[in-house]
């Protein structure tokens, strides 16, 4: 397409992004169901599957097959900085939200977006389990399943519907929301372009791969999309990574802006770095979307009256054990029973744990 206009070669890798993403996500929704992934860490809480590879290598031979050419950076490639010598590039994402596929969660999708100039100019996200074929062209609109989209007119941080992990707002101040749960970056903002959502903010870093087709799609739907400090991303810097992502309408992102200003002006001046806010980044328990009973607590002591629960000596408290299920604190709690046959004062008592909290973070987990 060496003499075509751009919005011609537009119009071109779409298409040929619509038909591959399409076939990469067949690809993923088998090894879904096939449930047999081999799952190993790239590095330190970054799982990857062997169905990520394959997706990426599908994706590659097609893409690169059909534009030679072009640029590539994918999250499951090693960087050959072909990007910086092409004028345009592909960014793949081949899974994203990995931790979804593994924990056999449909919250996936697989991301393409063409960039050129720093910009993406088409971009592709597909949730197959949803079967949610998102897509956009630059200056082209954005649809879903064929459908345009118009993301909602929401102004207002109360209330809203943000997709996020409730404890990390909650730990900023950030007024009362409803919020809903997804571990791919790219579907959340997906979510957001097609209205399902008000909002998405990250507090973490977030990759190109993370970000490039799926801030297009909402974008071209009439969203704003920038870091935590308020820049449109670019993707042709020698980082591959920026400092979290916005993603709402106009109005609501100019307030969840604002909201952050405080943390991020802290940041930018020295007086907090990023480890002050190390509890920001997603951890294990955040993958947990509904309230869960965390533990029980077998414990017993003599008591100051046996018709009160207040202890004589709390130093002196017999602790029995921490269980994960009640059946078994209930096991637990039988067994010490026969200590209490010799003293009327004697009592011991089941503790449920619905919340843990966290005093070095200054905060509560859950």
């Amino acid at each position: 397409m060496p003499g075509a206009s751009p919005d011609t070669r537009d119009r071109d890798d779409l298409a040929l992004l619509t038909r591959v993403v399409r076939q990469a996500g067949e690809i993923s929704r088998i090894a879904y169901h096939r449930n047999d992934a081999k799952v190993w860490d790239k590095y330190e809480n970054h799982p990857v599957t062997d169905a990520d590879i394959a997706v990426n290598d599908y994706l590659q031979a097609e893409l690169l097959g059909a534009r030679p050419d072009y640029g590539w950076l994918s999250e499951e490639t090693q960087d050959d900085q072909s990007r910086h010598q092409c004028r345009r590039s592909f960014v793949v994402d081949p899974i994203d939200g990995t931790r979804a596929f593994i924990d056999r969660k449909p919250g996936f999708a697989v991301c393409v977006a063409v960039i050129e100039d720093g910009r993406a100019v088409a971009g592709c996200v597909f949730n197959p389990l949803k079967d949610e074929f998102y897509a956009a062209r630059l200056g082209g609109g954005a649809t879903l399943n064929d459908v345009p989209l118009r993301i909602s007119d929401r102004d207002r941080i109360e209330n809203c519907v943000m997709v996020g992990y409730p404890r990390k707002f909650k730990r900023l101040d950030f007024p009362s929301m409803q919020y809903r749960i997804s571990n791919s970056m790219a579907y959340r903002i997906a979510m957001v372009a097609s209205g399902q959502a008000d909002a998405t903010l990250s507090f973490t870093p977030k990759s190109d791969w993370d970000i490039a087709a799926a801030a297009l799609i909402a974008t071209e739907a009439g969203a704003l999309v920038t870091d935590l400090y308020g820049h449109v991303p670019r993707y042709n810097s020698s980082k591959t990574s920026g400092p979290g992502v916005i993603c709402a309408s106009p109005s609501l992102h100019g307030l969840l802006l604002a909201q952050m200003k405080p943390v991020m002006d802290r940041l930018t001046s020295g007086e907090a770095t990023p480890n002050d806010y190390r509890y920001l980044g997603t951890t294990m328990s955040d993958r947990d979307t509904a309230p869960i009973q965390l533990l029980h607590l077998v414990i017993g002591g003599e008591l100051v009256d046996p018709m009160k629960t207040t202890f004589k000596d709390l130093s002196a408290i017999d602790f029995v054990g921490a269980f994960a299920n009640y059946a078994d604190a209930f096991d637990a709690w039988k067994g010490a029973a026969h200590r209490t046959v010799d003293n009327a004062h004697a009592r011991y008592f089941i503790l449920h744990a619905h919340e843990l909290i966290d005093p070095d973070k200054d905060g509560v987990i859950g």
